[in-house]
């Protein structure tokens, strides 16, 4: 896939699409962005993504998240279970 089909998600859209989601995986095949604009602490959230940019995986280990790659998503979750694609 090229650069150009994978489009970022914020921190502040993918809190808002986990929301009352908790306990399953976001799964995003791009790139998970930070959002200055969002002020609240982020929930604890784990996510699996092609790529973070620093300040957003920051963010989201400081809340108790987690930062899955896709191996490490195929260890925990072989079929697929509990996860959400975005």
């Amino acid at each position: 896939m090229s650069r150009v089909n994978k489009a970022p998600l914020s921190l502040s859209k993918l809190s808002a699409l986990m929301k009352g989601k908790e306990g399953k995986i976001a799964v995003l095949v791009g790139t998970v962005t930070d959002d200055i604009r969002l002020q609240d602490e982020i929930p604890a959230m784990k996510v699996t993504a092609m790529r973070f940019a620093e300040t957003a995986r920051a963010r989201i280990k400081k809340a108790g998240g987690e930062c899955l790659t896709f191996d490490q998503l195929a260890l925990r979750a072989p079929l697929g279970q509990n996860t959400i694609k975005h």
